[in-house]
């Protein structure tokens, strides 16, 4: 499951910001409740393998991005 939030803020009117200027916080979660998920490529199919049907790896675990953003 992913998800972001995004806050805005207006700035005052100033003559040197412009009119519509605002600043943007935003974080974006990949993975939010960073669950195991295998990866589907690393299923042992070698029958006489000892690992046969099993997964060696998984992907990725929880990643969560900040940005910050100023618009004029």
């Amino acid at each position: 499951m992913d998800a972001t939030l995004t806050k805005a803020f207006g700035l005052p009117k100033m003559p040197v910001l412009g009119e519509d200027a605002k600043f943007e916080i935003r974080a974006d979660a990949f993975n939010l409740f960073n669950n195991l998920n295998f990866n589907p490529t690393s299923i042992a199919n070698d029958i006489s393998s000892t690992n046969f049907g099993q997964a060696q790896s998984a992907l990725g675990a929880r990643v969560v991005n900040l940005q910050a953003r100023f618009s004029f």
